[in-house]
């Protein structure tokens, strides 16, 4: 099984997708509407999937939606539904880009968005919370135990190289 959490328009046939929100221009409806909750960096509902359930679990422009506190338990509930030796496939602004774009005195798009999230949206589901650096987004994969740290070019969202990054680690 392959899991896209926090899928948006990308619900693709292959994957089992998950979002809290059904998104406007998504092909199909997420296989299940599913927001996170917590209490402090409690995550008080897990996925209601078995653990080890997944060969892969993708989330591309996810995690910077919620608070750093947040971040750990995030990631342990990927670690729970991924088998051992499954990937963990991430894509998410790299801040110190954005930082880089700021200070070159790039358009909001490469510099403001991937700190504060796209405005247009109107929604608090699409404000970022927090930002990522290469160096502190694979401290906190290592965190989990998670191991084989790969980053690379992004391959979604336009694949914004001067703004964005991919990330892959095996459980």
């Amino acid at each position: 099984m392959k899991i896209n959490i926090g899928c948006g328009k990308q619900t693709w046939d292959d994957f089992y997708c998950v979002d809290a929100v059904r998104h406007q221009k998504a092909s199909r409806p997420p296989d299940l509407i599913h927001a996170f909750e917590f209490d402090g960096a409690i995550l008080q509902n897990p996925l209601p999937l078995p653990g080890s359930c997944a060969d892969e679990v993708h989330n591309y422009h996810f995690i910077e939606h919620f608070y750093r506190w947040e971040a750990p338990a995030l990631i342990n509930e990927f670690c729970r539904l991924l088998k051992p030796g499954g990937s963990l496939v991430m894509e998410l602004p790299d801040i110190a880009l954005a930082a880089r774009n700021l200070l070159k005195g790039h358009k909001d798009q490469l510099c403001m968005w991937p700190i504060y999230g796209d405005p247009s949206w109107v929604d608090p589901y699409m404000c970022h919370r927090w930002g990522y650096t290469q160096l502190s987004i694979t401290a906190l994969l290592e965190e989990a135990g998670l191991t084989k740290i790969k980053i690379s070019a992004p391959q979604t969202h336009g694949r914004r190289i001067n703004r964005d990054m991919r990330i892959e680690a095996v459980k």
